[in-house]
């Protein structure tokens, strides 16, 4: 585990009984499935492939469809629109690494450019009128969000906490502020691709925490965002057992891919 800053305010989290815990299997997990024999003899195939269902994946947490063939193009629809949606923002996710170590809010914003065709693309939202596909609720008032914001990108830079609990926190922060009329949380799902990325823990995408949090569910995904919004220590760590666990499915899923891969050899 990182050397912690006495200040960091995360630190009371890995004090929740269950956390730190969490955060080791998980990361011992990502370290399994990239020193796999199997899984590095094929990463510069699995790669562009794990990010497809991770698009795939992530727009169907909001309502699309997840398509057998993640090949596939989207459909002309509405549906088919928020697919490619998705695509676009996990694949500009893997491109925008090296900016969001330093400008992480920036990036942001320039994820939610592929995530709406509103005018107020890549703005934070000045009303409390949103899209909220997951209807969650509970939304922070929009003159909450500049400093909520700038603690979330103080946490994301500065923090020494393990790049799991970061990248939990990251997610829920955006999933719980919504900062954009729509799309919010194609965009929160990606944080968890750049801060895995960021911190050299997933540099390639392979884990797919976004096809993980599918194949769990929709509704216990809103469960989780749910009980992190309580705000008590049981729900902050509902929240944390959540995301580890979909990263670990994710990855049950990169090595099924990896396997696959080696019996057509």
């Amino acid at each position: 585990m990182s050397a912690l800053n006495p200040i960091d305010p995360l630190n009371k989290l890995l004090a929740i009984s269950g956390v730190a815990k969490e955060c080791e299997v998980t990361l011992k997990a990502i370290d399994e499935l990239l020193w796999n024999r199997t899984v590095r003899r094929h990463q510069i195939a699995l790669s562009p492939y794990t990010r497809r269902i991770a698009g795939f994946a992530t727009a169907a947490l909001d309502g699309a469809q997840m398509p057998k063939d993640p090949t596939m193009e989207p459909e002309v629809s509405p549906m088919g629109s928020l697919s490619e949606q998705g695509l676009l923002v996990t694949a500009e996710a893997d491109l925008q690494t090296l900016a969001f170590k330093s400008e992480p809010l920036k990036v942001l914003a320039r994820l939610h450019t592929f995530a709406s065709s509103a005018d107020d693309r890549g703005q934070p939202r000045t009303s409390n009128e949103i899209d909220d596909p997951l209807r969650v609720g509970n939304l922070p008032p929009h003159e909450l969000l500049q400093e909520r914001l700038a603690q979330l990108v103080d946490l994301i830079i500065n923090s020494k906490a393990p790049a799991i609990l970061i990248a939990a926190i990251a997610h829920a922060e955006l999933a719980t502020l919504r900062p954009f009329t729509h799309g919010s949380y194609l965009v929160a799902r990606a944080s968890t691709r750049l801060i895995l990325a960021a911190r050299d823990v997933d540099v390639d995408g392979l884990v797919m925490s976004e096809y993980g949090a599918f194949l769990i569910g929709r509704p216990a995904y809103v469960k989780a965002i749910s009980a992190y919004q309580s705000g008590t220590a049981e729900g902050v760590a509902a929240w944390i057992q959540w995301q580890g666990e979909a990263i670990r499915k994710g990855i049950e899923m990169a090595l099924q891919l990896a396997e696959l891969a080696d019996t057509k050899k």
